[in-house]
């Protein structure tokens, strides 16, 4: 049975973050993780710092979001499917009764691992899309919103990067020019200033927040706030030029950033 559908601001903040998975088709794992990322976002006193969560905090969560993911079910909001293909997709089969209760008190199934044998997602029935869809990311004001052909190549380059799945700036997969070996001091410092003069923007603006990833199989990250941002782009252990591996600095949407790359009225692309 449905029940009366709350405003999105009325949502807990543990009930937005499961919701927004669900309107975004998201992998169960992970989930504990973006709730941390969720609450970091909107300020909460009990948001972790500017990390990831650990695997033993997000294991200590997995109670307290199991019990609002099966609230969201049994309110005909939320289903959880067994993936069957590469992606998520609306004919995937949908987990009920003891074996639902079971696939979400199992903690290994809300943290990401890439050696998951079996894929659990989360999808946002009609009813919840219909209320929510448009609420789940802050609604854009138009002011100072970039039009696409009037910003610059690398800022272009950077907006996608964020967009996409890596993200990555820097290391051997990312998008900017390694630091040169020969650069100190001075001349360091201005070269590191102008590869991040088309990032700096949006980290001011709150839309991008720049993680450095240190192991290529894990999820763990630290946050670089902007005002460490030259000192971190400057350190070549953080920059990982040299690595082999998915690791290094990387750019990422947040929400605000999120609502306003997908205005129409900015004219900034999906």
């Amino acid at each position: 049975m449905i029940r009366a559908v709350k405003p999105w601001n009325a949502l807990s903040p543990a009930e937005q973050t499961l919701m927004r998975c669900g309107l975004w088709q998201s992998c169960l794992a992970g989930t504990a993780q973006q709730y941390g990322i969720d609450l970091r976002w909107a300020g909460a006193n009990d948001a972790p710092p500017l990390r990831s969560y650990t695997r033993d905090e997000q294991r200590a969560l997995v109670p307290q979001l199991a019990a609002v993911a099966l609230d969201l079910v049994e309110r005909g909001l939320l289903t959880v499917r067994t993936r069957q293909g590469l992606g998520a997709a609306p004919t995937d089969p949908v987990v009920t009764g003891p074996a639902l209760r079971e696939v979400l008190a199992e903690p290994a199934n809300w943290l990401w691992s890439p050696k998951t044998a079996v894929t659990f997602d989360l999808h946002a029935t009609e009813s919840a899309r219909e209320s929510w869809h448009a609420s789940a990311l802050p609604a854009p004001t138009g002011d100072g919103l970039p039009a696409w052909d009037e910003l610059s190549r690398e800022q272009q380059r950077v907006l996608i990067s964020a967009a996409e799945f890596s993200g990555m700036l820097t290391g051997p997969f990312g998008i900017w020019e390694d630091l040169p070996t020969e650069l100190t001091g001075v001349e360091l410092s201005e070269w590191v200033d102008r590869q991040l003069a088309p990032l700096l923007p949006y980290v001011r603006e709150g839309w991008l927040e720049v993680r450095h990833f240190p192991v290529e199989t894990g999820e763990a990250f630290t946050v670089i706030p902007l005002e460490d941002l030259r000192t971190a782009f400057a350190d070549r252990s953080l920059r990982c030029d040299d690595a082999e591996e998915w690791v290094g600095l990387r750019c990422v949407f947040t929400y605000e950033g999120l609502a306003v790359w997908r205005s129409p009225d900015g004219g900034v692309a999906e």
